[in-house]
Order: structure tokens, then C-alpha cells, then sequence
């Protein structure tokens, strides 16, 4: 049983590894992630040799013992977004009416497993300081409004799992009170969320859920810098992600022999 529970934890520190690679930090030293993951230096070397052998990082340009996510990586997200089809399509005018309404990039996200999210499809701003996220790029499901909307809409014990290896990483306040189990029931029962400088500093952004028969499936969203959001745009834009939301979840509802 002991030796049981070592690969459990040692499997997910390395996925704890590998998810550190993300928008606001897309590259690490292996010192920086001994110290961000919480594990010996020995541990995080290990796990970055076993993750470039299996093409998932590799080295980045810029300066020495720096990493990267590499190709396979890469190729993984681009395969799950390819498996999304019907999603997509269901969501699609929506995300695009979306940016359109808000004048801010939307993106589309699901989860990826059990501790992340994953872009499977976007509609970028036109203004040339925007919210940039890569199709297929993944992200921690605790960062951002779009992953706590898909968090909160987990089963309990995959919840609170998820959250007793997070928590203990977080020292900032406001983002340990956003994850307490009454934020996050609130964030489900209401079907949104907004967030603050959480990606990155001076950013705010909003999202909603989307939900087939099975319940929540997706959660699509918008955001860029916050200057450009004073109170009435920001609920501006809540109210458009919501309509975007309920828009999207109906055409996944709807039959396809319906929907001519």
C-alpha cells in the first residue's frame, strides 16, 4: 500500500511539474520549480530529465539550465482541442458574437484531466494589447475565472483532492479566500466568476459556464487590461458571457436535425 501511495505522489509532483509550464510562466529554471513545486532539488532534476526524454520540455533559448515546454507537449494540447468538435462548433458564433460585443479576446476552455484546463478554441481581440492564449495551451484549473468555474462545477472528493495539493502551494490571500468552499459554491450556483491580475498583473477577466445534459462541459470567457474596464464594462462583459454561456449550452441541447 505504502509503495502505492509514493507513485501516486510522485506521478502527480511530476504533473505539478509539467502544469507549472503556462501563460504567465512559460519557462523555468529547475531550481525555480524545486522551489515552486516544493520538492528537492534532486526530485525536480529527475522529473525534468524524464519529461524531456519523452520530448514534453526542452531547453529554451536565453539563457542556461532554462526549459521550455517542447513539441510533444505541443502536440498533446492540439489533440485534445482536435477531439472537441461538436463543442466547438456549438460555441463558435457565440465566441465570436462575444468578442465582438466586448471588443476583448474569448477564449473557450475545458478541462484537461484532473488539475488543468486546456484552450480548445478562441476569438482574439482586435486591439493590439490583448489577452493571448495558444490553442491547446493549458493552464492550472485554480488560476483565472475560466478555471474556477470549471473547478467549482467538480464532484466534491475531486475537488477538494485537487485543492489539498494546491493549497498548501498559495500564499496569497485573496486567491485562497476565491478557493474556499464557499467561493466556489457561490461560483456554481451563480455559473460565473471574474478575476483579477491572476495570469497576468493588471488583466481582468470573466467566465461563464457552459453545460450539455451531462452538466458542465466548458466554460467561455473574456478578458483583457483592466483600464479598459471600468464597472459598467465589466458588467458589460459579465452580462455578455453569461448570454454567451446560456447561447452556447442551448445549441449543445438542441438536436441536430433541429438546428437548420
Amino acid at each position: 500500500m505504502s509503495a502505492r501511495r509514493t507513485d501516486g505522489s510522485s506521478g502527480r509532483k511530476l504533473l505539478r511539474v509539467l502544469l507549472a509550464f503556462d501563460t504567465a510562466r512559460p519557462t523555468w529554471t529547475v531550481s525555480e520549480l524545486s522551489t515552486h513545486v516544493g520538492i528537492p532539488l534532486s526530485s525536480a532534476y529527475r522529473y525534468i530529465t524524464l519529461l524531456r526524454e519523452e520530448g514534453l520540455v526542452e531547453s529554451a533559448p536565453g539563457g542556461d539550465h532554462l526549459y521550455r515546454l517542447g513539441p510533444r507537449a505541443n502536440a498533446v494540447g492540439r489533440a485534445a482541442v482536435d477531439t472537441d468538435t461538436s463543442l466547438v462548433n456549438a460555441a463558435r458564433q457565440h465566441l465570436q458574437a462575444l468578442r465582438d460585443t466586448s471588443d476583448e479576446s474569448a477564449i473557450l476552455m475545458r478541462r484537461a484531466g484532473e488539475v488543468a484546463i486546456v484552450c480548445i478554441d478562441r476569438a482574439e481581440s482586435r486591439h493590439p494589447v490583448r489577452l493571448q492564449v495558444e490553442l491547446g495551451q493549458t493552464m492550472p484549473m485554480h488560476v483565472g475565472s475560466a478555471g474556477r468555474v470549471l473547478l467549482a462545477a467538480l464532484p466534491d472528493d475531486r475537488r477538494a483532492s485537487y485543492l489539498a495539493d494546491v493549497l498548501p502551494t498559495i500564499t496569497d490571500d485573496r486567491m485562497i479566500e476565491a478557493l474556499s468552499d464557499e467561493a466556489l459554491a457561490r461560483v456554481f450556483e451563480n455559473g460565473w466568476t471574474e478575476s483579477f491580475d491572476e495570469f497576468d498583473e493588471g488583466v481582468w477577466g470573466c467566465a461563464a459556464a457552459i453545460s450539455d445534459d451531462t452538466g458542465v462541459v466548458a466554460a467561455i470567457g473574456t478578458a483583457g487590461p483592466v483600464y479598459r474596464f471600468d464597472e459598467p464594462a465589466r458588467w458589460g462583459a459579465i452580462a455578455a458571457v453569461r448570454a454567451a454561456a446560456d447561447a452556447a449550452s442551448l445549441a449543445l441541447r438542441t438536436p441536430a436535425d433541429e438546428k437548420d
